[in-house]
């Protein structure tokens, strides 16, 4: 993906007010003085133009932000040792504060009135919260009897032959026969289609602002296409599951199944896959499905302390 890029447009004048004599749109790099009545500039009230009032600053050098006078409180160039206004030097003097923004953005962002709301957004969420732990979470012990024991037992059975499977032309296995291929779109990547820009106004705390534009690439989806073939090939697949279930400590596996290894030739079946569920069984306490070891650990009519819900009274299973 590509990276932003920045783009200078050029530097133009800030404006700023007159404090004492209320001269309004003073050019904040070019007039550090005020033309009605000679007053300095306040750094302070420099102010970015209304849009298409904005005189350029054709050839400006930018030097570093300026400095306040300690003495006098005028603005002076971050070159200057000695201000323009009263003479007294400038060592250690504090860098002007700038306009934060572009204050026409800044004027459509009503900050009050998001921080408001997030009080209220995260106490309602945690409302929420202490709900859901108080009904579905929460928990404590208590007595409760297994009841029974119960037990299901399945094997799948397999059976040899040819299917006819569809897959990537990568993923068809070795000997498979006949692949009859069509092109098929298979993913899709990101193609650099242009860019989406944006200006933006930076002030340079000089008397000046930087006219920037910022660009982003901008992409688009493009189909990547690939080989969808249908094939056949050989296989054993699932045709068929026999169970068993019942209650007590001895389980038993079901019976009158094909044998287990038997050889890959057409037609013939196998056992496969075995899959086996063991449950206590608590009453009204409900049911776990547990592993071998917990199940056969309790007895049949046995008291137990158990951990439960304290809104159902069911049993935590993962506590057992």
């Amino acid at each position: 993906m590509g990276q932003e890029r920045e783009e200078s447009l050029g530097f133009y004048e800030m404006l700023w007010d007159c404090d004492h004599c209320d001269t309004r749109g003073l050019l904040a790099k070019s007039q550090r003085y005020c033309a009605s009545c000679g007053a300095p500039q306040n750094p302070d009230k420099r102010y970015f133009p209304e849009d298409g009032q904005a005189q350029r600053v054709d050839g400006h050098v930018y030097e570093g932000a300026d400095r306040t006078c300690p003495a006098c409180s005028a603005p002076q160039s971050a070159k200057a040792t000695n201000c323009t206004h009263c003479g007294s030097v400038l060592d250690d003097a504090a860098e002007v504060r700038g306009v934060v923004g572009d204050a026409a953005h800044l004027a459509q962002t009503p900050r009050r009135e998001r921080r408001r709301i997030w009080p209220f957004v995260l106490g309602g969420l945690g409302v929420l919260g202490l709900l859901v732990w108080f009904q579905c979470v929460r928990s404590q012990q208590a007595q409760v009897t297994v009841v029974g024991h119960k037990w299901q037992r399945s094997i799948a059975v397999e059976e040899f032959n040819e299917r006819q499977e569809e897959a990537w032309r990568n993923e068809v296995p070795v000997g498979a026969g006949f692949p009859v291929c069509r092109e098929r779109e298979r993913s899709t990547r990101q193609v650099e289609d242009g860019e989406d820009c944006t200006t933006m106004r930076r002030d340079k705390k000089d008397g000046t602002f930087e006219q920037v534009k910022k660009c982003k690439p901008r992409y688009r989806a493009e189909p990547v296409m690939d080989s969808w073939c249908r094939f056949t090939a050989r296989r054993w697949k699932q045709i068929d599951e026999v169970q068993a279930a019942g209650a007590g400590l001895s389980p038993t596996w079901p019976s009158g199944l094909p044998a287990a290894d038997a050889p890959a030739t057409l037609g013939t079946r196998r056992q496969g896959k075995q899959t086996e569920t063991l449950t206590l069984e608590f009453g009204a306490h409900g049911s776990c499905d547990v592993r071998d070891a917990v199940w056969r650990k309790y007895k049949d009519g046995q008291a137990v302390q158990l951990e439960v819900r304290a809104s159902s009274g069911a049993v935590v299973c993962g506590a057992l």
